[in-house]
């Protein structure tokens, strides 16, 4: 989801504890259906007004109208999915099943705004420790290491053989290149 909220965060100090929080359960005092639910109030708060400023305001106190809209477009596709295909089941748990079966070229287009790059993040967050998230450091050192001619695809997967190899996850090697791209930024 920080793909729609834009949230610029530094992997060790914040996302990696945040995550790891969430997959110990920390969150079971919310509703069976978060994403249902969130949803819900979005509608309720937006209403018949499709003001979605409202929801942008009442989330993070800012205008972001936009990404308050996909945040609900993607919160409303992902729980009609795990409505239809696993109805019985928790919502992390049918995430991960959307992850392994709903392809790139599936994902793209049903969210305005939402690409090929959004469909990546979502992978990283929901199955975090076999996927690479592609952002513009990514994106720089493919181009930089193997140059601009390799596809996204192509890049994306050579990074996954090389975590393979030494023996790390793809989100570890992910966050190392984030790191080395970042310090490359600052010096």
């Amino acid at each position: 989801m920080s793909t729609v909220l834009s949230l610029s965060r530094k992997w060790y100090s914040q996302a990696l504890p945040a995550r790891t929080r969430f997959e110990k359960g920390q969150y079971a005092y919310l509703s069976e259906k978060p994403l249902e639910e969130l949803v819900k109030l979005a509608r309720k708060i937006v209403g018949d007004t499709n003001d979605w400023k409202l929801f942008s305001n009442a989330l993070w106190e800012n205008n972001e109208w936009q990404k308050a809209h996909q945040l609900t477009q993607l919160a409303e596709c992902l729980s009609d999915w795990c409505k239809k295909f696993c109805p019985q089941e928790a919502e992390i748990v049918t995430l991960k099943k959307w992850a392994a079966s709903v392809r790139k070229e599936q994902f793209v287009g049903l969210i305005k705004g939402l690409g090929p790059r959004a469909y990546e993040q979502l992978l990283w967050y929901i199955d975090g420790v076999n996927s690479i998230k592609l952002d513009r450091h990514i994106a720089n050192f493919l181009q930089n290491s193997l140059g601009p001619t390799v596809s996204e695809a192509d890049g994306i997967a050579a990074l996954k053989a090389v975590a393979k190899k030494m023996g790390i996850s793809a989100t570890n090697l992910d966050a190392r290149i984030w790191d080395y791209m970042q310090a490359q930024a600052n010096a």
